[in-house]
């Protein structure tokens, strides 16, 4: 095993990132002798925002990543190099710069313009992948010496292959681990699972403000709209969502056509300012959903109901032995989902507890004493004065 076998091994064993992977990589063929104009490496992954990474390394500037959207379809792929491998079934090819292919594919013109004299791809294939999605990635040197690479050049590269791709492999699978938690478990959620927070009744009770929120006369609308329906709904949860998370909260779930969202009260973050941070979200969501009603003229408004309250929780590992879910439950949940209830009955968009009143940011008023379902006492509850 050569040291730079070694070195590639230990990255991926390390946990570095695909970039460092190929920065570092790139570099060390360069100190061995191999004097390359630019290195690439596009790996796909399965992510909900996009569906592949690329790298791009140079001498001058190192490595420089982009992303793939799932809407980007500029037919790139199909005019490429790497699409030409694909189509044909070929693993390897290698084309020189200065022959008759040189204009074939737009990218050796970038290539000719960093210097490189050839183009030598390789697409490195997963067999049996733990992820079928990923199913291998494409890599690609060009050799800034006239001629391009040498035989034993390319052969040492190739020799190297195996182990980048073991390491590149291992990379991406964590890499798609912690998105697939952070989408589908939440950001908190999914470093505690990954931290090992995994068996079931495993958790902690915590204070937080707590954050309800549920699209008045959706289903109403659902009965009628059919699989339309699914695009708007998404609309209108994205206006939900996104000033939980830039106001310092945390989407637990989604629950149909609403969610449930908790803004933890800790070290970093006292009770008057998660509330208030609560305050802030549920505002912003209200202008949200009345910018997508707006949007979609001439189809039925979607009023959005939201309930703000503080308590202790239990935020944990909850469910069947083999299906957990990690969650909160508590009075303090119920409570909340109580006084969501009374948004329609109340006219309002906003109601609130006492608690989440008194460290209000803006005006607030009392809609006077009232009793909720499964609870003995009647709670004062508060709505925004505005």
């Amino acid at each position: 095993m050569t040291n730079l076998e070694r070195w590639i091994i230990d990255q991926g064993l390390r946990g570095s990132d695909i970039g460092s992977l190929l920065s570092g990589f790139s570099e060390r063929l360069v100190a061995h002798g191999i004097p390359l104009a630019r290195s690439y490496l596009a790996m796909p992954t399965v992510n909900p925002n996009f569906r592949v990474h690329t790298h791009a390394w140079t001498p001058a500037t190192g490595t420089k990543v982009e992303v793939v959207s799932h809407e980007r379809n500029d037919g790139a792929l199909e005019v490429s190099p790497i699409g030409y491998m694909l189509r044909n079934g070929m693993t390897s090819c290698h084309w020189r710069l200065d022959g008759p292919d040189a204009n074939a594919y737009s990218v050796f013109e970038d290539v000719r313009r960093l210097g490189g004299k050839d183009y030598l791809a390789r697409l490195i294939t997963f067999e049996q992948p733990t992820a079928p999605a990923l199913r291998g990635f494409a890599v690609a040197f060009s050799c800034g010496r006239d001629g391009g690479l040498r035989p034993d050049e390319i052969a040492t590269i190739d020799a190297l292959m195996p182990a980048l791709g073991l390491a590149a492999y291992r990379m991406t699978l964590f890499d798609l681990t912690v998105a697939m938690l952070d989408t589908y478990v939440g950001l908190s959620a999914g470093r505690r699972v990954l931290n090992g927070e995994i068996q079931r009744g495993l958790g902690a009770t915590v204070t937080a403000a707590l954050l309800f929120a549920d699209l008045r006369g959706f289903t109403t609308l659902a009965d009628t709209a059919g699989a339309s329906i699914i695009g708007r709904l998404d609309r209108h949860l994205e206006a939900m969502a996104e000033p939980v998370v830039e106001h310092g909260g945390e989407v637990l779930k989604f629950l149909g056509d609403g969610l449930l969202a908790v803004f933890p009260i800790n070290h970093e973050s006292s009770q008057g300012e998660a509330s208030a941070a609560a305050v802030r979200a549920a505002r912003e969501a209200l202008a949200r959903n009345e910018a997508v009603n707006r949007s979609l003229s001439g189809e039925p408004s979607l009023s959005l109901d939201i309930a703000l309250h503080c308590g202790d929780v239990f935020y944990g590992n909850i469910g069947a032995a083999n299906r957990l879910d990690f969650t909160v439950i508590g009075p303090a949940v119920n409570e909340a989902s109580r006084m969501e209830a009374m948004c329609g009955p109340l006219g309002c968009s906003v109601v609130m507890s006492q608690t989440i009143a008194d460290s209000s940011p803006s005006p607030v008023r009392s809609l006077g004493r009232h009793t909720l379902r499964g609870l003995s006492e009647p709670r004062e509850l508060f709505t925004l004065a505005e």
